[in-house]
């Protein structure tokens, strides 16, 4: 940019002074090569070296600011960190992450290290390691949005929710399961949380977990809250599951002794159907509020929930639970099918390697299947009910999705990559995310032709007991293809 003289001293300073601060701002480029020249090493199976510790401020409630800060071992010479892109469940690339990424900072031996932001990949920042450091230091903030138009809200001055994959940078170069941290919290003082992490100690209002790898940590998100309640779901039992619910206050976290036993029932259908587990213990990580509330993402040992304020208080004996009841069984079901079992092409070494979503009809939706089936049995609605709402989606199959003249199911499962579900125009001819409740109807079809080819000898509990019921324990991922189905 360039500055037209002026005779006003004042001004031909300031004008100084501005090019002195671009300049600056352009002097750590020369570091490098021309990005384009860049390399990001692919990620490979080997471990790499040391533990890298992170910690996560979030104390900064009211301005909705997550400050962290990690360090990572290293060598001298050029390093890429990545920041998380394809995030597993999100079954496209991270459209609202990385603008909130603000104030990076980089320091080795306490001096400022320069980044340059690859060329072509944004999501990648390339780094030249001094001679004679080991560590570098990285700090930068998250900035949650404030208003809806900015964003999934992820932190109020009573709730957050904190997603470790929007708060941290990873080096390049190696499997995610070969990368370990060792992460900490900062919260509120008196907040409360729940995560599928292991807490290794406490100091002051900060926990420190047990270390973990990285792969497993991005999986496990940590609900803080200052109202908090812990319902036991399956008391007694060796493999505990826990639902933790964060309110906008106590009183929507009244839960009646009929509501708790319908949740307990959940727990004895789900184990019912896919007749083993894959996780240490289950954590239904809830908020209950109207901020949060269309929240909802599955993890292996946890889940993400957001119900209404009076999604509890305003269920009444006799009635059908809310709508997002079948949300505990879909996400929770996700544990099986999804993280268990999880398409090929959904299966990626990084955070980085480009995710396929060819598979989404089983994933999603035989999952949407069984979130529809077991609230039925473990009372949640009746059978009426349910038969009125599978009435009600066929119909509108029928009738008004004029989009299958030239899609199929099969293509809608592109639309996450497509849509990032905006609004549309024409919403039945360009269609959408069908792969859900269409896919939920074709495994309907598919229970109904087992029980007629097999005269009601099996079902399709017993593709779930042979397709999902494997290794028992186990939570190493296990991948399938269309023949494998």
């Amino acid at each position: 940019m360039a500055f037209r003289s002026t005779r006003h001293p004042r001004m031909r300073h300031l004008a100084l002074a501005l090019s002195a601060c671009l300049l600056a701002a352009a002097l750590p480029a020369t570091a490098f090569a021309d990005a384009a020249d860049a390399h990001i090493a692919p990620p490979q199976d080997t471990p790499y070296p040391g533990t890298i510790t992170i910690n996560v401020n979030a104390t900064d409630t009211q301005q909705g600011i997550f400050r962290v800060d990690e360090t990572i071992p290293v060598k001298a010479g050029p390093l890429t960190l990545l920041y998380p892109k394809w995030i597993p469940g999100n079954h496209a690339f991270n459209p609202d992450a990385l603008d909130k990424l603000a104030g990076l900072v980089i320091t080795a031996n306490g001096k400022r290290v320069p980044w340059l932001r690859d060329k072509y990949d944004v999501y990648a920042f390339h780094v030249d390691v001094p001679q004679g450091a080991s560590e570098l230091h990285v700090s930068f903030q998250w900035l949650a949005a404030r208003t809806s138009d900015q964003g999934s809200m992820l932190m109020t001055n009573r709730i957050l929710d904190l997603k470790w994959n929007n708060m941290s940078l990873y080096p390049s170069g190696h499997y995610t399961r070969d990368i370990t941290f060792k992460p900490s919290v900062t919260l509120p003082a008196g907040w409360q949380f729940g995560t599928a992490l292991e807490a290794a100690s406490h100091t002051g209002n900060t926990t420190t977990f047990k270390p973990v790898t990285y792969n497993n940590l991005v999986d496990s998100p940590l609900y803080a809250g200052k109202y908090f309640k812990r319902l036991d779901l399956d008391p007694g039992a060796k493999i505990p599951v826990h639902m933790d619910l964060f309110g906008q206050s106590t009183k929507d976290l009244d839960v009646s002794d009929a509501e708790l036993k319908m949740l307990r029932d959940l727990v004895k259908q789900e184990y019912q159907v896919f007749n083993s587990h894959h996780y240490n213990h289950y954590d239904f990580l809830v908020s209950v509020s109207d901020l949060f509330a269309m929240n909802g993402l599955e993890h292996h040992q946890s889940s993400e929930d957001g119900v209404k304020a009076d999604f509890f208080t305003g269920w009444k004996p006799g009635s059908k639970m809310p709508f997002r009841g079948g949300l505990f069984a879909h996400e929770w079901t996700h544990s099986w099918n999804g993280k268990f079992r999880r398409p090929a092409d959904l299966w990626t070494p990084n955070f980085n390697v480009p995710m396929g979503d060819s598979l989404l009809w089983v994933y999603e939706g035989e999952t949407q299947y069984w979130g529809q089936i077991l609230p039925v049995r473990a009372g949640m609605m009746t059978t009426q009910q349910f038969h009125a709402e599978l009435a009600a989606i066929g119909a509108g199959f029928e009738r008004g999705t004029p989009g299958f003249a030239w899609r199929n199911i099969q293509d809608t499962t592109n639309d996450e990559m497509i849509a990032h579900r905006r609004p549309r125009p024409y919403r039945s001819w360009q269609m959408g995310e069908q792969y859900y409740v269409g896919g939920a109807m074709i495994w309907l079809d598919v229970d109904c032709k087992i029980r007629q080819l097999t005269h009601d000898k099996a079902s399709l509990e017993t593709f779930t007991h042979q397709f999902y019921g494997v290794d028992n324990g186990s939570y190493v991922t296990r991948t399938y293809t269309f023949n494998d189905v």
